[in-house]
Order: structure tokens, then sequence, then C-alpha cells
């Protein structure tokens, strides 16, 4: 049985900030990784044409990200930058299976989606015990309160396009809270071009490669005596004086018993558990398509952005609208089809011929849409062809004589985040009536010699890398705190 002064379980980015911070200070630690690769959520291909990040690839909010800033620092002087900083956010083309490039100006469709979310932003504000309701749920009110000043063109296709939340939290507008569903960026989103995973190579360099132990399954934590001991899938034992468990949320819910679960001894405290049962996971995941040629290099922007057909309800809601009449909301809210279609869903394409200069698409999904092409990587070009090719048909020049029926991928990369057992999904996410705030506060507390981080356990950077990155070192700081190696405040609820 090995012993040691603090057992690190989950070799992620806060896994490693974490022991990075501990190995500077010279603490006896060790890291358990149950994948056969560190990185966590943070994953890099390497095999095509440039480096495709099928986890992280931004750095979010850089005005206020301690990480970016530590890495800018770092490339001061430099004579190249090794990451590929680059701020893809020009102004995406927008289109639809109907619609082309220009109908969002001339419609002014993005004008109305600016009204919407601050029609959202009111309502909360205003109402602090407003009962939260779906993204799709309160779309629909607003629609009922200004539908009239509106054009059918925005009564149908603003609600798409407010659909891109789908692309940042990973799951559909039915299922995502409305009060928790807007997104503001503190600065702009940097692209890392060559790989996130050069944040994870420079950490792992600075720690002794014999503390990361990779394929290290934790099936039990037995916290009732001070030494804490952990037990392996394998049969082994390691005992530590702290524990600071990196999982992911989505493993935390699991129940005993569960594929997957960590055994709690004692059962984690009710606290904790009612917390983790008010909260949920988005699944955002990612497909490249690399091709001969850049078929739609006549688009020079970073990114394109395939609006979903208009929702049947708000068909008929805009034909009741014209005739005074009446419609059932709680009819269409929950609907799901066995199989996706084309067009049901937003879809978010980088273009990495513009950004990398290779002839490569990288495309993002999300909720049930990630699920089915994770499970079925083989239909992900049937499922993204009827959008893709409609690329060789919008252009500012008019419409290209190529043909779309005959292109086709070289190859394909899909993630696999929904099907991979030690993660089951991208990263938290809300839905209507979960409370983020809760489950933070619980975890940052943690339990005695048992510390918990990652995405999930901070409030600043939520779901980002540099938050799980600040998670890691705050609860490395915080050891070293009570252990009287460093002077300071513990940071923690």
């Amino acid at each position: 049985m090995n012993h040691h002064k603090v057992a690190i379980v989950g070799a992620g980015i806060s896994g490693l900030a974490a022991a990075q911070l501990l190995s500077e200070k010279n603490v006896d630690f060790i890291v358990l990784e149950a994948r056969d690769r560190v990185g966590g959520r943070i994953q890099t291909c390497r095999e095509g044409l440039t480096p495709y990040d099928l986890g992280a690839s931004w750095a979010h909010d850089t005005l206020t990200n301690p990480l970016f800033d530590k890495i800018l620092n770092e490339l001061d002087g430099a004579e190249k930058d090794r990451y590929g900083l680059y701020y893809d956010d020009q102004r995406p083309l927008y289109f639809g299976s109907k619609v082309g490039p220009y109908y969002l100006d001339i419609h002014k469709i993005e004008q109305v989606v600016k009204e919407l979310e601050k029609y959202i932003e009111l309502e909360y504000f205003e109402d602090i015990d407003k009962s939260d309701v779906s993204l799709y749920e309160i779309v629909v009110q607003y629609l009922k309160k200004q539908g009239r000043m509106l054009t059918e063109e925005q009564v149908l296709y603003a609600p798409q396009l407010v659909r891109h939340l789908e692309l940042w939290h990973g799951i559909g507008w039915k299922e995502m809270s409305s009060k928790f569903g807007l997104v503001d960026n503190v600065g702009r989103n940097c692209l890392f071009k060559e790989g996130y995973d050069k944040v994870v190579t420079d950490i792992v360099s600075s720690l002794d490669e014999n503390r990361l132990i990779k394929e290290a399954i934790v099936t039990k934590i037995d916290r009732s005596k001070p030494s804490i001991r952990i037990e392996l899938s394998e049969g082994s034992e390691i005992t530590a004086d702290w524990i600071i468990c990196t999982i992911p949320q989505s493993i935390l819910q699991l129940k005993s018993g569960e594929k997957g679960a960590i055994e709690w001894v004692p059962p984690l405290p009710n606290r904790i558990k009612e917390s983790l049962g008010n909260m949920s996971w988005g699944k955002l995941g990612k497909i490249i398509f690399e091709f001969d040629e850049p078929w739609w290099g006549h688009h020079n922007v970073d990114r394109f952005v395939a609006l979903a057909d208009p929702d049947p309800y708000l068909v008929s809601f805009w034909e009741a609208l014209k005739s005074k009449a009446t419609l059932n909301l709680s009819t269409h809210i929950n609907q799901p089809k066995a199989l996706p279609d084309s067009w049901d869903f937003p879809v978010l394409m980088l273009n990495l011929q513009k950004i990398a200069d290779v002839p490569a698409l990288l495309c993002f999904t999300q909720g049930d849409l990630t699920e089915y092409l994770e499970r079925n990587p083989e239909q992900a070009w049937d499922y993204m062809r009827p959008i893709i090719t409609k690329l060789a048909h919008h252009s500012l020049e008019g419409p290209s004589s190529l043909d779309a029926e005959n292109i086709k991928p070289t190859k394909t990369f899909v993630s696999n985040w929904t099907i991979d057992p030690f993660s089951r999904g991208s990263y938290a996410a809300c839905k209507p009536g979960n409370d983020p705030t809760d489950l933070v506060i619980q975890l940052s507390r943690g339990m005695n010699n048992v510390r918990f981080a990652g995405e999930h356990t901070i409030l600043d950077g939520a779901g980002a890398v540099h938050g799980a990155w600040m998670s890691g070192r705050r609860e490395a700081r915080n050891i070293l705190i009570k252990e009287g190696i460093i002077e300071g405040e513990i940071e923690e609820w």
C-alpha cells in the first residue's frame, strides 16, 4: 500500500494544475487517471492535416483569464507563437436550407434576437423568483408579447438564430434553462490553432511523470479514517492524507453500483448529493471533415452557421397570429425523433481553410444529435452533407458551378465524449430549475480532507479550461495553507 500526502483523482487540466502547484512546493503527491492519456476533456487529434481539438478549443473570457495571461507572458519575446493563438470572431456566414447569407440582414433578424435576449434578461432581473423555463418556452413568451410587431421572417428565423446558444451549452433549446442560458463573455475568445494539448504538455513537462499513473480506475474512496483509502479496479490500494477529486460532474452524479461510479464510504453528504441532483451536463460534440480541395474557398470567413429549419409550432404560431387564434404550447415541446434529420439542429462550422490553410471543416453538434453521431460515426457525412454542400451554392458572387452531389470527404474524425465512460458528455449545463451556484458552493466547501476541483466547482470560468485550471490551483493552495507550507486565506464558500 503506497501512502502519499495528496492523491489527485483525474489528470485533466484541474488535476494537473493542482499537481503543478504541489510539485513547486515539494509536496508528495500522486495523480490517478482512469484513461490511457492525460488531459481529460482537452484532447487534440494529430492524425490529420492540422491539429484538431476534439475537446476544448478556445481560451474564453480573455480579459479575465489568468491561464491565458500566463500563456501570453510566456510567449512574450518568443520568436514564434507555438500555440497558434487566433481570434476567429469574424461575423459568421449564416444560411439555412431555404435561406441564403443575406437573409438575416434583409429581414433584421439579428436585431430581433438582441431584443429577445434583452427580454430574457429583464424577465429574470425584474422577478428574481420567476420560474425558470426552457429557452424554447421563453422564446414563445416573447413572440406572444411582441409577435404582432414582427414579420413572418422574424417570427420564423429569430428563434432559429437564438439557438446558437445550443452550441455553447451542448443541449437543445427545449431542454436548456433560459435563466442561465445567455452567454456574456468577458473579452474575446481565442482559438488554439496548434492544439490545446500543448498547454497540457507544458504542465506535464514540469512534473515527475512517475507520479502520473494512467489507467488507474478509482472504484472506492474510504474517508472514514484520517488516512483516506483509495481502491483501484485492479485491486491495489493507495492511502493519502488529502484527496483532490477532479472527476467530471457527470461521473460524480452516478449512483453507487452504476458502471463507472465511485463508491464513497461513508456516502457523500446530502448537501452534496442534493446539489448534484439539481444540475445537468451538456453533450457538445465535434466532427471534422477533410477534403481534397477547399471547394468552399470563395467564402472568406472564419465560421459558418447553418440555421435549423423553422420549428413546426412557430409556423403554426404565425398562422394563428394572423388569424388571432390560440395554440397549446405543451403539445409541441417534447416530440423527440428516433433519428435526427438534417436541418433539425443548428450547426457551427469552423472554416479551417481560412483559419489554418487546410481543406477541412470542423462542425459542432449538441445534445441528442451529438449522442447519435458519436454512436454512429459512419452516419456523420450522410447527416452533414445536405448542410455542408449548401456552401457550394451560397456566394457573394452568386451560385457556384460546383457539382455538390459529388463532394465527399477524404477523412472524417468524430469525437466520442458521450460514449466515453469517464466523461459521459462535455461539461456542466443547466436545464430549467437547475442551480449551478449551489453545486459550486457545496463542492468548493469539500469534506474536510476531501477536496473537489473541476469546471463544475467554480463560478468564474465555469465550464471553461481556465475555470478548471483555477479550481485545481485553488484546492492545492488550500492544502498548502492548511499544512502550514504557505500563508494565506482559504478559498472556499
